[in-house]
């Protein structure tokens, strides 16, 4: 549909006041009015007795009132009236409605609406819409069926529906068909006119719930073909540069590791391997668990690049994630002639080049736009050259002051895509990289058939040999004192603690427990004869250095901490780790700070403490007490809070669904992938398909669009 088409003013009974009120639910044109969808239907009875009062639909009736009474209950005083007609009396209640006091009297003739229930065999209605009537005024007579919208104070339900069905002929005219009727016979669909007007207007559930089904495909057709002309596009553009590989080369690197690699982690070097000697950009998603070894994997294939005479960069979401790839690769290639140089703003120069034995590792400006300014051109001639083999840092590593002489490789860890922008930055400079992106959060098969269909997905499903099971349990608050105890004898034991808290400091706001208070209170009462040490995110960096160093070293028995310690921690002593006020962190994030421990020989805890109440917060809880396996916990979470919310932050350039679930959609979600390959293969620049090219520009924007022609 035009959305130029038809604005709101053109619409009758919609003045200033509504006009303003619709803008506030986002509602602009006629256009978004028509995809304003209802959350709910409602069937509606026709005017009953009150002996034949019944059933699931909205009932309605009438009749004398002949007893009231208030009640001034506290928290909710109500109002109370007894309806009564010549078959028989029923109850209406309504709460926190003192007002009625002055307009409903015995004597009074009412019309009543709402659900029934019955109590002690007399039906009641609770909370109903009334009207005073008079025994003239004629029965309603029609069942309706009907839809519910979300509303707003001032934008009514029953408003909005009076608005979109007088909007019908104006915006009907001007939605046009996507896809030919072969198609849309073979899924059974409706056509896509027919869809809204019966979305909106259905005579049942079941002529709506097939209007949904057939909008519901339209979303998700819309987002398929938006990633496969992105797939398209990918394997098209500028060739990737071919790194080579032999058995000699296999070898040398495996010797670097000390360990045997798992089936997993072989599976995955060997889908980046052919990537890599493809000639076309690798795009690959490399999924495991917490500690299954995927950095070994970016390790192998970082070291494929090099020997191609390639530089490789590792790109990290935190500084401290990124020291922590630093650490882990400086002890891997120790000797050898791999340089690696770390690049935040935080590592100290002298001390880095003390660690490393030669290589450097310079302060940066955290500023991304004078990023390269601060750095000693040494170290940017160095890079800019090709002798620094692998960089590693934050995202600004590869912003427009940085100059690669050669990349190769880029590995992502726990960002789910390089930006746009970023990738822009670097084909604006001539490269053309392979990609490999690393999440610990495990996509579930509902996400990978669709935000990340323009991604090659290799998974690492199962941990290294030696890796001690986590065991957790869910606690309330009352029993805290027997978990700092254990925690006393995990440290007698040699051991070291972490203990996690939402907040930094107290808020007047809110009510959670915060680090600095809980490390003064631990540190004078259930932990006092340990070592105890804070961190969070509003320390310096050199402190939050200092202190990850002493816990590392073993100079701090228990590091109070927010979630900066979420990813990239690793201290296989460290067999503990207390979540407090877990209620407050999500599924995912829980099984992320759980793998804090369990990095070594020893076993290992992970102790919950809340005393929340709701729902969600029990079954997040409990699914955290009932498995370890990353997946399963990541299916639970998409399914608690669903795809907008499961990474923190939408996918770029798709497009949103107001009706879609995918969680729900698998077999639509399927047909869509299909369907979507389909009609790219015979049709790619979509000339066939106006319409649907227009909604990929109004939908996916100019660039998706410029990509097909």
């Amino acid at each position: 549909m035009n959305k130029a088409v038809t604005d709101l003013s053109c619409i009758s009974g919609i003045g200033p006041a509504r006009l303003s009120a619709l803008k506030s639910l986002g509602i602009h044109s006629v256009s978004d009015l028509l995809e304003y969808f209802p959350r709910d239907y409602r069937a509606e009875s026709a005017e009953k007795k009150i002996s034949d009062l019944g059933g699931e639909a909205i009932q309605q009736t009438r009749g004398n009132v002949v007893a009231v009474n208030y009640i001034p209950a506290r928290p909710r005083p109500r109002f109370e009236a007894t309806l009564e007609d010549e078959t028989g009396k029923c109850a209406l209640t309504w709460f926190n409605a003192q007002y009625l006091r002055r307009s409903i009297h015995p004597g009074a003739y009412l019309r009543v609406k709402g659900k029934v229930q019955f109590f002690r065999g007399i039906p009641q209605f609770v909370q109903p819409k009334w009207e005073p009537i008079d025994a003239a005024t004629p029965s309603n007579t029609d069942s309706k069926f009907h839809a519910v919208y979300p509303a707003s104070e001032r934008m009514p339900s029953d408003v909005i529906a009076r608005i979109i069905e007088e909007a019908m002929p104006l915006a009907l005219p001007e939605i046009e068909e996507w896809f030919d009727g072969d198609l849309l016979n073979r899924h059974g669909l409706p056509g896509r006119r027919e869809a809204f007007e019966k979305i909106h207007l259905p005579r049942n559930i079941a002529e709506a719930m097939r209007a949904r089904r057939r909008l519901v495909y339209d979303e998700l057709m819309l987002m398929q073909i938006g990633l496969g002309i992105a797939k398209k596009v990918r394997d098209k553009r500028l060739a990737a540069p071919i790194l080579k590989f032999d058995k000699l080369l296999d070898q040398r690197i495996r010797q670097r590791f000390p360990f045997v690699l798992t089936a997993g982690q072989q599976n995955a070097i060997y889908d980046v391997l052919r990537d890599l000697a493809s000639g076309q950009p690798m795009n690959r998603l490399l999924q495991g668990d917490v500690g299954s070894g995927k950095t070994s994997v970016a390790l192998y294939a970082m070291l494929v690049a090099v020997a191609n005479k390639m530089q490789a960069a590792i790109l990290a979401p935190t500084e401290v994630l990124a020291e922590q790839h630093f650490l882990t690769l400086r002890n891997l290639l120790k000797d050898s002639n791999v340089r690696i140089e770390l690049f935040t703003h935080r590592t100290k120069a002298n001390s880095a080049k003390k660690k490393t034995g030669g290589g450097t590792s310079v302060p940066l400006n955290a500023n991304l736009g004078v990023f390269g300014q601060h750095l000693p051109q040494t170290l940017l001639k160095d890079l800019s050259n090709g002798q620094i083999h692998i960089a590693i840092g934050t995202q600004a590593l590869i912003q427009e002051d940085i100059e690669f002489a050669n990349l190769g490789l880029v590995v992502v860890d726990e960002q789910h895509r390089l930006g746009v922008r970023q990738r822009a930055v670097l084909k604006s400079k001539g490269l053309s990289p392979h990609y490999l992106v690393m999440t610990a959060t495990p996509i579930p098969r509902t996400l990978a058939l669709s935000y990340f269909a323009d991604f090659d997905v290799s998974t690492i499903d199962e941990l290294p040999p030696g890796r001690q099971p986590i065991h957790t349990k869910w606690i309330r608050s009352s029993a805290a004192s027997q978990a700092y105890q254990f925690i006393r004898e995990e440290i007698a034991n040699g051991r070291q603690a972490y203990i996690v808290l939402p907040q930094i400091d107290e808020s007047s706001e809110d009510s959670a427990k915060s680090v600095v208070k809980e490390f003064e209170r631990l540190s004078k009462g259930p932990l006092s004869d340990c070592r105890l040490a804070m961190l969070h995110g509003q320390m310096s960096p050199d402190e939050k250095q200092a202190v990850m160093e002493n816990f590392r070293d073993r100079k701090t028995d228990v590091l109070v901490a927010t979630t900066v310690i979420e990813v990239g921690i690793d201290v296989p002593n460290a067999t503990v780790i207390l979540i407090d006020n877990a209620e407050r962190f999500g599924l995912s994030q829980l099984h992320q700070l759980r793998g804090r421990v369990g990095r070594g020989e020893h076993l290992s805890h992970c102790i919950l403490i809340s005393d929340a109440d709701s729902d969600e917060a029990r079954e997040r809880l409990n699914a955290m007490t009932k498995t370890t396996s990353g997946f399963e916990i990541a299916e639970m979470d998409l399914k608690l809070r669903g795809p907008g919310e499961f990474f923190g932050t939408r996918q770029h350039g798709l497009p949103e669904f107001k009706l879609a679930d995918i969680t729900q959609e698998m077999e639509l979600l399927s047909q869509a992938k299909s369907d979507a390959a389909e009609i790219l293969e015979a049709d790619p620049r979509l000339q066939n398909h106006s319409a649907l090219r227009a909604a990929i520009k109004r939908q996916l924007g100019e660039v998706a669009l410029s990509q097909i022609g």
